[in-house]
Parts: C-alpha cells; sequence; structure tokens
C-alpha cells in the first residue's frame, strides 16, 4: 500500500532524516534572517535550489542575508558555499526549508431560533491551508477556543440565549499548521425571536 505524505509528515520527515538542518516559514514572510559565523577573507554564496524566495544582502555582508517568501507552498533547498581566501570553495552547506500554506478562515451561517434555545449546526468556519487548525470565534459576548480541528468546515452550535436580539459570530484569531496566522473574514448572524406574551384566559 502506498503512503501519503502530508505537508506536515514532509516536515517530520525533513526534520529527522533528509537535513542536517531545517526551517519552516509561513508563505509570504518577508525579511526572514540567515547567517553564518564568517571566517576572516571569505565571502559566501548563496541560493534557493527551487526559487520559491527572493534572497537579499544585508548592508552589502555576505555572510549574513534576508529571504522574501512568496505566496507560493512547498520545500526548498537554502545552499551556501564559503569561498575561501585564496578563492578555493567549501562544500555545500544545504538547509531544508518547508515553506507552509496561506491560511484562511472564514465564518459563515444564519438561523432563526426562540428565546431559550439554541441554534444547532447552521455555523459553519472554512478553512484553508494545512491542518490542524486553531480558532477562536465569539458571538460578540463569550469567545470560544477550538483547537486541533481537521476538517473543513467546522460547523458549531450557538450557546442558549436567554434574550432576544440578533447574535453576530465573527472570529478574532486562527491559525494552521505552524502556526501560521491566518486571513479572517466572514460573519454568522443568529436571530432569537421572543416569545409570545403572558396571556390571560378569560370567563364569560
Amino acid at each position: 500500500m502506498k503512503k501519503i505524505f502530508t505537508l506536515f509528515s514532509l516536515v517530520l520527515l525533513i526534520t529527522t532524516t533528509a537535513f542536517a538542518q531545517s526551517d519552516s516559514v509561513c508563505s509570504g514572510a518577508n525579511n526572514k534572517i540567515y547567517d553564518v559565523s564568517p571566517s576572516l577573507g571569505s565571502t559566501y554564496s548563496w541560493s534557493l535550489k527551487n526559487g520559491l524566495g527572493t534572497i537579499n544582502t544585508v548592508a552589502g555582508r555576505t555572510d549574513s542575508i534576508l529571504i522574501n517568501y512568496g505566496t507560493t507552498a512547498g520545500i526548498d533547498t537554502l545552499r551556501l558555499v564559503e569561498i575561501g581566501p585564496s578563492g578555493c570553495f567549501g562544500d555545500t552547506v544545504k538547509m531544508s526549508i518547508v515553506i507552509l500554506p496561506t491560511v484562511n478562515a472564514s465564518i459563515s451561517g444564519t438561523d432563526s431560533i426562540c428565546i431559550n434555545n439554541a441554534s444547532i449546526a447552521k455555523l459553519n468556519i472554512t478553512f484553508t491551508g494545512t491542518s490542524p487548525w486553531n480558532v477562536t470565534y465569539t458571538d460578540g459576548t463569550t469567545p470560544v477556543t477550538v483547537n486541533g480541528i481537521t476538517t473543513s468546515p467546522y460547523t458549531f452550535n450557538s450557546p442558549t440565549y436567554g434574550t432576544a436580539g440578533i447574535k453576530t459570530f465573527t472570529i478574532t484569531s486562527a491559525s494552521g499548521l505552524g502556526s501560521c496566522p491566518a486571513n479572517l473574514s466572514g460573519s454568522g448572524n443568529i436571530t432569537v425571536f421572543p416569545k409570545p406574551g403572558a396571556l390571560t384566559i378569560l370567563k364569560y
């Protein structure tokens, strides 16, 4: 049976076996610093094998660089070669870079309920990116945090409301694999109707 590797399993595989050095970053990360302890008279040549980021020098130095990563998720290899004072090249040193995908979290859903009831399975949060996801949402009064979500969309119930009105749900924070911060959007609305007024039984 073939093994199906997720991005998470690839992170573990690379970290533990493929490379002595590894790093993981969120797609779109800018000004990530990498450097090396310099030797007197040496210069250093840096490159990214798959070009998933742009290398910028730091104040004309070759022993330190900044990398701006694009929006493409994947795996790249940062390569470093030392050129000694005599012009001889050292061995290539490699670091695996896992660029984690952008995370998006969007909340939606509407429902109408009577007072002293809850909305059941009408509110959803849709995620993109790599699970597990963590999210905190609120109805404007009570924040709720859920960690380790592995299925999208994530469906949840509202609390039981004892007062009438419109309850608007929004996301306050979310993250995916590697704790990449998410882009947040959407809202969900629950309309809570009051019960009818008290009746008086008339007798004739």
